[in-house]
Formats: C-alpha cells, structure tokens, sequence
C-alpha cells in the first residue's frame, strides 16, 4: 500500500527538478573561474568549499522552506533545518569540489527527497556536461539535450568482468581498506579514479559494473540509491547494511555479484 500521496510526491519530484535547474543556472558560469576555496579540513585533510557551494545551498534551502515549510532539510554547508513533517531532503550542491576547482566536468548537484528516511527520489545533475540522471517511482533516466531515456544496470556474473570504479582510493581508505580494494582491483578487468557521482550514474547506465568508496556523508549517498536500485542494481554498507549514513559503500549494477565481493569487503581493517 502506498504510504504516501501521489500529489506528496509529485510536488517533491518537481520541486527538486526546478532546484537542480537554479543551482545549475549558479554554479556552471562559476565553474569557469570558481574564486578561491576555503579549508573546511586540516592541513593533511584538505576538505574545500567555494562561494557556489553556500550560495546554491542556501538557495535550494529557501526554495524548500517557501514551498514546503514541514519538510527537513539536511546539507552539506549548513545546519539541518527539522521540519515537522515524515519528508526530508538531503543537498550536496556541489558534489566533487575538487572537480570543480581543478576543472574537471564531473561534478554535480545531489538531491534526495526521503520519506521516512527512505530515499524515493533522487536526482544528480552534471551541469558541466549538461546531463541530468534521475531516479523515482522504481526507475532510472537520463535527461539531457537529445531528451529523456530510461536506463539500466547490466548484467555481470563475474567479478573478473566489472569495471570497478572509485574517486580516490588513497584519501578514501584506511590501509585495510585498501588492501581489500586492492584485491577486489586486480582481479576486476579495469578500474576507472576521480568520477565521483559521476560513477554511480556510470553504472546506472550500464557503463560500469561497481563502485567502492569510504567516508561518504548521507549528502554524498542518499541522492545515488533511487537511481541505482532505479536501474536494477544495489548499493549498500560494505556488510550489505543500509548505506543512508554514508561511510563505506559498495554499489553494483548486478545484485547478484556482491556475493563474491562481500568476503574481500569484510576483511577490511581499520588502521
């Protein structure tokens, strides 16, 4: 039985399409000249964060509070806002800062509308590649200049057949978890570095076959799970828990691989 109302989710589904579209109009002429970045990190840790970051969010924020005062809104930049409502939104507006100030087209605006936690929509939108890949209602699209096309994950039985993906493995894994990256790395037929949400649509679209990454915020993973559950693969914890706290992730296009990737994952070690 459905748990909430199609109008409830219609009005989420647009909402998000037009935030997308603001922060877009936003952030891609700054792409070309982003200013300068402050250190949201250490001195080893750099962790940056532009004006287009703050700004986007902080105009997504109101956009949400005017239409849907009751729902909250959880951000990369600010304070959650607790709405009294069962709806919640997660926004990364730039996901990939590194991307955007090193010139590198991959990176993105995440949104997620959740329903009782549950993630039921979710968009990522590439504006550098004018690409938008959005997931709801049980599946995956692609929307960009030539139209809207459905998507999906393809089959792969073998984990020396997957294309794996990750954004970098170095910064992201402790040296347990690299060792098990590693393993799972060299017996895959080739990896792809430095896509970030990039990756996850990649896979949706039946381009890649698995991403591994750690250290992720709910802001970097909530937006990914209704597009690639969308088109007919899996995302969970490295444990095959829920990955909507973020931390170690593992996604696959074929549900069914996971199986043989599970036993290296659970080998990792903090160190």
């Amino acid at each position: 039985m459905e748990l909430y109302t199609t109008p409830d989710y219609s009005v989420r589904l647009d909402l998000a399409r037009r935030l997308a579209d603001r922060a877009r109009e936003l952030t891609l002429p700054l792409f070309a000249n982003p200013g300068a970045a402050q250190n949201k990190g250490t001195v080893s840790d750099y962790d940056p964060v532009t004006q287009a970051d703050m700004d986007a969010e902080r105009m997504m924020r109101d956009m949400i509070r005017t239409d849907l005062p009751d729902d909250t809104i959880i951000g990369e930049e600010f304070d959650d806002h607790i709405g009294s409502g069962t709806w919640s939104w997660t926004l990364d507006p730039i996901d990939g800062t590194r991307a955007f100030l090193a010139g590198v087209p991959v990176w993105s605006t995440l949104i997620a509308v959740s329903y009782n936690d549950t993630p039921v929509i979710g968009l990522i939108d590439h504006p550098a590649l004018a690409q938008r890949f959005v997931g709801h209602g049980g599946k995956a699209y692609r929307e960009d200049g030539s139209g809207t096309a459905q998507i999906r994950a393809r089959p792969c039985k073998d984990i020396r057949d997957i294309v794996l993906g990750c954004t970098e493995p170095l910064a992201m894994f402790s040296a347990g978890e690299r060792a098990s990256y590693e393993m799972i790395r060299r017996t895959a037929r080739f990896s792809r570095l430095g896509l970030d949400a990039y990756g996850y649509a990649m896979l949706a679209s039946g381009r890649m076959d698995m991403i591994l990454e750690a250290l992720l915020k709910p802001c970097d993973v909530r937006a990914l799970i209704p597009i690639v559950e969308g088109a007919g693969g899996i995302i969970t914890g490295w444990h095959g828990e829920s990955p909507i706290h973020g931390g170690r992730v593992v996604a696959a296009g074929d549900p069914d691989i996971l199986e043989q990737v599970y036993p290296y994952l659970r080998r990792a070690m903090d160190s």
